[in-house]
């Protein structure tokens, strides 16, 4: 078997650099060829993957969450299966998948090599692996790339506490399941697995491999439901709310004259955007897990 890791560098705030002969040391254990590709700028981790997608071979993420979507998006349609060791400042989607954030520990997972076959969801030219966010959570994306020195879940806890100076909820047409409204929304989340934002369990119930996307939205809040509720996020007890409403689908449509910020895994998608296609590819990328 051959085995390309890709290593984004700057992925847990420049850890996985600090840490690549070790990694790469570790690599060698694997049973078959190991080739190491390190990418120089954001995009270059698609465009490695791309290139590599028709090979019957495992490509790893070394990284974040970002390195995996970049990843994800070059492989989607390909032959090759993902394998992944986390070295991100998040890291929600190796929940998913069960993995140890050791990085020996999670290259025995590889070595052991079991795989599923997980959904990709689409939104508008992009996939995303995890799951996607319009409006405050999106904010938070652009916040926390203003945040220097700091990782994990307090780099996340930081960013929110200043997004909150700016709250504001945003007017959306949203169209799905052969509905078409008009709704005012703190946030809407769409959820391939269940956690985003570096840890909140946003669409709790959501599975990789099921077929369907789980759609959580939150209606018009004021500041102080944002500080009661949105802690309860972290744990999945906001679908108790009565200001937050779950659906599943497979497709649905977003727009607003207005604009309203984006993010797909993480990955900040535009700051002003006015419509969003977004749906689901079934069965769509070979994942190795460390499931039960």
């Amino acid at each position: 078997m051959n085995y390309h890791l890709i290593l984004n560098p700057a992925a847990g705030r420049g850890l996985v650099k600090k840490l690549r002969p070790r990694l790469l040391s570790a690599a060698e254990s694997l049973p078959g060829t190991v080739q190491a590709h390190l990418t120089a700028a954001p995009g270059h981790a698609q465009q490695i993957a791309g290139e590599l997608k028709r090979e019957n071979a495992i490509v790893i993420a070394v990284g974040g969450d970002g390195t995996i979507h970049e990843i994800a998006n070059g492989l989607a349609g390909g032959n090759c299966t993902l394998g992944i060791v986390p070295v991100g400042s998040g890291n929600d989607f190796i929940k998913m998948l069960n993995l140890p954030r050791d990085h020996a520990a999670a290259l025995e997972v590889i070595r052991r090599g079991k795989t599923l076959v997980m959904d990709l969801g689409k939104v508008n030219d992009r996939y995303f692996i995890n799951g996607l966010g319009l409006g405050f959570d999106a904010e938070v994306v652009i916040e926390l790339q203003k945040v220097k020195g700091l990782r994990g879940f307090a780099l996340y806890l930081y960013a929110v506490f200043k997004t909150l100076r700016r709250l504001r909820n945003r007017p959306v047409i949203l169209d799905m399941n052969g509905r078409r409204e008009n709704r005012e929304v703190f946030m809407i989340n769409v959820g391939n697995g269940e956690y985003l934002g570096g840890g909140f369990r946003l669409t709790p119930g959501a599975k990789i491999d099921d077929g369907a996307l789980d759609v959580c939205i939150f209606r018009s809040l004021s500041l102080g439901e944002v500080l009661r509720h949105l802690p309860k996020a972290l744990s999945g007890k906001h679908v108790e709310l009565p200001q937050v409403e779950f659906l599943r689908a497979s497709r649905l449509v977003v727009e607003s004259s207005e604009g309203f910020p984006v993010h797909a895994d993480g990955e900040l998608l535009g700051g002003g955007v006015t419509r969003l296609e977004i749906s689901l590819l079934p069965q769509a990328l070979k994942v190795i897990h460390n499931l039960p």
